[in-house]
């Protein structure tokens, strides 16, 4: 039993609803009075939504792992790398520019205090050079820049006499170098102007998402997922182990979330694969796979409606279920939405496009 695309669309349909949670609930400052949220467990001065909403991060080296895992599967596929990193990064900011194009409206409308900026925030925003319109977007950039990158990653990892301990030290080794090597480095004196630019907060993205990304394309190199799914997958024993170990994480991620959550976010993905084979969850997971063919649409627009457009909407039903319910509702059909404007805008064109020949 391999690890399929479609076991990938349903650990994404997770990571979406975990994104969710974390936009919701990790972040109460940012929740606006009178808007609010109750949970039906509380821990000391700290709800268990908050709890879930700070483990919901870990979504993002979720999909950074998919992400690099896919990516190289499909690059030993083909014969031209460069092609295929170069239409990933094309399909990337298609989907990012039909949501810009359709939101951008209402960017507009509430950014309009800006004046002469507009123009440039604008611009800027659908380079994805600047986020002021979705800060969550701050994301994009860096993965298309590991999509460019990715053919020296490759060629790294298939390099003569590679391992697979080999790969995953150079990983531990430059996460080492990330946390703890070059914060010191940019304390030095003639780091002053360039520890405080653009430039260098767009490059720390970059190196943090790397290791996620990287440990992706490890394991779909020596088929670990494969192995995973096959021996362990759908074991009882197993099934109980994978829970012990996402228990672990979640302890884990509280206090370690900003140095170790690539490896978090790897052993997250290894404990649903022994997970996946297992038959009642069979109509969970099917939940879950539609959510994840949705999950890209998902992102881009659900921090819209939770903290740029419509927060009270989002928040009025008052419980932490119900409002994350609420939130994936609508951000579930406002992907469906953009695809189907998009999807008639081009049959609309080609109809054109026909009635001009004619």
């Amino acid at each position: 039993m391999k690890f399929t695309r479609e076991d990938t669309k349903v650990i994404k349909g997770i990571a979406i609803c975990l994104m969710l949670c974390h936009h919701l609930f990790a972040y109460p400052t940012r929740v606006i009075e009178p808007n609010t949220f109750v949970s039906f467990f509380t821990f000391g001065s700290t709800s268990l939504a908050t709890y879930i909403g700070q483990f919901g991060i870990i979504c993002i080296p979720t999909f950074l792992f998919l992400g690099g895992f896919g990516t190289y599967l499909s690059a030993s596929k083909v014969d031209d790398v460069g092609t295929l990193v170069t239409g990933r990064i094309v399909g990337l900011y298609k989907l990012v520019w039909q949501v810009f194009l359709l939101s951008l409206p209402f960017s507009i409308f509430f950014h309009r205090n800006m004046g002469s900026t507009l123009t440039r925030s604008v611009i800027y925003n659908f380079l994805t050079l600047d986020c002021s319109f979705n800060e969550e977007w701050w994301f994009i950039l860096p993965y298309a820049v590991m999509l460019a990158f990715f053919p020296a990653v490759k060629r790294l990892l298939d390099r003569k006499g590679a391992t697979l301990g080999g790969s995953i030290l150079l990983i531990v080794i430059f996460s080492l170098f990330y946390n703890y090597f070059y914060p010191e480095i940019l304390k030095l004196p003639f780091c002053d102007s360039f520890r405080v630019s653009q430039f260098q907060h767009r490059f720390m993205e970059c190196l943090q998402v790397f290791p996620a990304f990287y440990l992706g394309c490890v394991f779909a190199k020596y088929s670990l997922l494969d192995k995973i799914r096959e021996k362990l997958g759908g074991k009882p024993l197993w099934c109980v182990i994978s829970l012990i170990f996402m228990a672990g994480i979640f302890y884990i991620h509280l206090y370690n979330k900003d140095k170790y959550d690539f490896i978090n976010g790897a052993v997250f993905v290894c404990c649903l694969t022994v997970w996946l084979p297992v038959g009642f969850m069979k109509y969970p997971w099917k939940l879950f796979r539609a959510l994840g063919e949705e999950s890209t649409f998902m992102w881009l627009t659900h921090t819209f409606f939770c903290y740029y457009w419509c927060q009270r909407l989002v928040y009025a039903p008052k419980y932490a279920v119900l409002i994350f319910l609420w939130l994936l509702v609508l951000s579930f059909l406002a992907a469906k939405l953009i695809r189907a404007i998009w999807e008639y805008i081009g049959k609309l064109f080609v109809h054109c496009k026909l009635t001009d020949k004619k």
